[in-house]
């Protein structure tokens, strides 16, 4: 771990997003002004609205690095207290994220609450309440165990998470209610320049904070792990 410099790391990741930022914006310029079909290869594999593309692996990859950084801190021996239920449980959380970020789970299970109860306004995308309310139980469960560990890793991991849900949830949820004020098609949301925003605002938001949390425990990692 020591021949890892998170800067680098964290570089390496914004230019990776800056890339793919890029490729969004072109796509869909493409898209809206020469009247394309969004089923066109490169749109579906850029757009950063898509499943199982380059920004969708991408994102899922960050997940799946941060759930594994958290296992070996888990494992390491630190300089400092290690309370190993704390990283385990963050691992596996990340885990399963990652997982949903591949597999849209969420929207699956939002699917299904939308055909039980009638969601509208900001909670249009119904998966938002069980996972704001997983957020909240989990945040009650590390908020102890958090705050223990140094100050620097503290703020890191708070703005990183601060700015995932701020665009996983906050974005999202002003995007349900932009959709119904303004009654929208959601059958052409790919073509309307506000969804679009919306949209690469949200997962751009999301990258930031996961590649902030891979370098904080990166970081982490650096200072406070016994060789």
């Amino acid at each position: 771990m020591k021949q890892i410099n998170p800067k680098k790391v964290l570089l390496g990741l914004l230019i990776v997003i800056g890339v793919l930022l890029t490729l969004n914006i072109i796509s869909y310029l493409n898209l809206y002004y020469n009247h394309l079909d969004p089923e066109s290869l490169f749109f579906r594999k850029t757009n950063f609205d898509e499943e199982k593309n380059a920004p969708s692996i991408f994102s899922a990859c960050l997940h799946f690095i941060a759930s594994i950084l958290l296992t070996i801190v888990g494992f390491s021996k630190l300089k400092i207290e290690n309370s190993k239920k704390f990283w385990w449980s963050l691992s596996f959380v990340f885990l399963f994220t990652g997982m949903d970020e591949l597999l849209r789970i969420h929207e699956k299970i939002g699917g299904s609450i939308s055909n039980t109860y009638e969601t509208s306004g900001i909670l249009h995308f119904a998966w938002v309440i069980p996972y704001v309310l997983a957020v909240f139980l989990l945040a009650l469960f590390i908020f102890k165990p958090l705050f223990k560990l140094p100050k620097k890793t503290v703020i890191n991991f708070i703005v990183a998470g601060f700015l995932f849900i701020l665009g996983a949830v906050g974005v999202e949820m002003l995007t349900g209610w932009h959709i119904e004020h303004y009654q929208l098609d959601e059958t052409k949301l790919f073509r309307i320049p506000d969804t679009f925003i919306l949209s690469t605002i949200e997962e751009l938001l999301e990258m930031l904070g996961m590649s902030l949390f891979v370098y904080a425990i990166l970081l982490f990692l650096k200072k406070y792990r016994l060789s």
